[in-house]
């Protein structure tokens, strides 16, 4: 990911502070009814995205202070954006811990992300199931009659 653009906040990450890997993804969240007689009635409620995390170091005159502008960031709690390879996240940094190893030069650093939305779901969050569209497809014709 040398060439990619990260960035977090604002904060762009240069290509000695990108780190090697962006993990994502997640799970669907749901609810499995267990019947009797082995029968299983599966509720799925969306997905669920998992925590965004990567670790890597800050290296030249500005590491420092790309630490500290992070850490006012988690210490703020607030809704920041996330980018990187094509992808946007907006978060909330859930553990950011820099690691000064030469001041001010060199600062290794590790942050974990929580995701507030993801909106590059696109559609699939927002698909009714197939029963609601039906069902509002059929009111709305009831009412236009």
């Amino acid at each position: 990911m040398p060439t990619d653009v990260l960035s977090l906040g604002g904060i762009v990450f240069d290509q000695y502070s990108t780190p090697r890997d962006m993990p994502f993804g997640g799970e669907q969240a749901m609810v499995v009814h267990k019947l009797p007689g082995g029968a299983r009635v599966i509720d799925t409620l969306g997905p669920d995205e998992a925590d965004v995390f990567f670790f890597g170091f800050f290296f030249g005159d500005n590491a420092y202070a790309s630490a500290l502008a992070i850490d006012a960031m988690r210490a703020a709690g607030q809704v920041v954006p996330l980018v990187w390879g094509g992808q946007y996240r907006s978060v909330i940094i859930r553990h950011f811990l820099p690691r000064v190893r030469r001041m001010p030069l060199w600062v290794m650093y590790e942050v974990s992300c929580t995701v507030v939305q993801n909106p590059m779901l696109g559609a699939l969050g927002g698909i009714p199931s197939t029963m609601d569209s039906l069902v509002l497809s059929d009111l709305a014709l009831a009412a236009s009659l």
